[in-house]
């Protein structure tokens, strides 16, 4: 990715939420982070997931995260997801 294209947060605040992996069902983690608005660019926001319930800065900062740039239909699509599965 260009030094032009590469994400920067909105803030250093992020939502978290907790669920469950989609097709295993173990705890996991996600960070979902906005993103400054770019010329060309459809992703707004940084999603990391992480598995486990992670709770602390320090079991986030120490997991191993994949990363993913989403849409606001995709991190919506997410959340309704998660919320879901909480709610079960």
């Amino acid at each position: 990715m260009s030094a032009l294209l590469t994400p920067r947060p909105v803030s250093g605040s992020s939502a978290v939420l907790h669920g469950a992996h989609p097709l295993r069902g173990y705890p996991v983690t996600y960070r979902i982070t906005p993103l400054v608005r770019q010329a060309g660019v459809a992703a707004a926001f940084l999603v990391e997931e992480a598995d486990g319930d992670l709770t602390s800065d320090e079991a986030w900062e120490t997991a191993e995260r994949s990363q993913q740039l989403m849409t606001v239909g995709q991190v919506r699509e997410l959340v309704e997801r998660v919320s879901f599965h909480n709610a079960r």
